[in-house]
């Protein structure tokens, strides 16, 4: 059999290939883990414990890092709550009307004006988040009507 005979793409390479392809395509898809929402819904103890870490009139930083945001937004708390969600077994908190992701949220320490991360507070497992707000990362203005927490 003469090699410039030989057929250069058969079924089966094109089979390897599209096999391949969808792997690829799946594994990007798929296979980062999912940071939005890492700590919203917990258990009910793990929002016990960040609820009594919190207080009307208390500011909470929050801050995306895994988002790529550098400076933290300081917001007062004007209205708190803790409620069952409607997911399995498992709880939210509420500050200033819409539900907070621990991960995102730094409070207070009291030490050494260290703000420490809720999720951290809580036992919850974050990813990409630091256990305490990075220096020089605070934003000077405050926001009492954040509807974004």
């Amino acid at each position: 059999m003469n090699i410039n005979t030989l057929p250069t793409h058969n079924f089966k390479n094109k089979f390897c290939y599209k096999i391949a392809g969808i792997s690829l395509f799946l594994t990007a898809v798929f296979g980062f883990p999912v940071l939005a929402d890492q700590c919203s819904y917990v258990k009910k103890e793990q929002a016990i414990t960040a609820i009594s870490r919190l207080d009307i009139g208390d500011t909470i930083y929050k801050l995306c890092e895994p988002c790529g945001e550098e400076i933290a937004q300081p917001v007062v708390i004007q209205s708190l709550s803790m409620e069952k969600v409607n997911y399995e077994d498992y709880w939210q908190i509420k500050a200033n009307g819409t539900g907070i992701d621990f991960a995102y949220i730094f409070v207070e320490s009291g030490v050494e004006n260290n703000a420490v991360n809720l999720a951290a507070i809580a036992d919850c497992p974050a990813q990409r988040v630091s256990p305490f707000l990075p220096d020089n990362s605070i934003q000077s203005e405050t926001f009492e009507d954040e509807p974004d927490i």
